[in-house]
């Protein structure tokens, strides 16, 4: 008995290698690569401190590394709906942060989505001061950590 027991092991440990799926060993390849289902679309989320509306843009203040703060312009304009919109808004849950989602697509910026409050009495959203200009005509965002 102690000798087919044994004999079944010696087998096991021989048969249970060779059945066992290859490995990826290509080390220059991520993990989660598997070909074709890689998106070439990335996102970057910060947290926003004030959105500030002005004429032809919103001033979005949001939080940068360390005790650092960012400043965005995102103009109206990328609200409207035409070819390609480009600012949505999204509603914010009562006890989360407000946040700003900027979305590239192959290193191209594709769309920035605002978590916020749609009350304009929330804490967030701030009137700019007067004489506050800024460049509306931009055509891209790129945010700053």
């Amino acid at each position: 008995m102690k000798k087919a027991l044994l004999a079944l092991m010696l087998a096991a440990c021989f048969v249970i290698p060779a059945l066992a799926q290859e490995s990826n060993t290509d080390a220059s390849k991520p993990i989660w690569d598997h070909g074709d289902n890689v998106s070439n679309i990335t996102y970057r989320t910060v947290q926003v401190y004030k959105v500030y509306d002005q004429i032809d843009a919103y001033i979005v203040l949001y939080q940068m590394q360390g005790s650092k703060i960012g400043q965005a312009v995102i103009p109206k304009a990328w609200g409207k709906i035409g070819t390609q919109k480009k600012l949505w808004f999204r509603n914010k849950a009562k006890k989360l942060t407000s946040s700003m989602t900027v979305f590239y697509k192959d290193d191209q910026f594709l769309k920035v989505v605002l978590t916020v409050s749609p009350k304009r009495n929330d804490a967030v959203w701030q009137i700019a001061p007067a004489g506050t200009t800024v460049n509306a005509d931009v055509e891209t965002l790129d945010i700053v950590y």
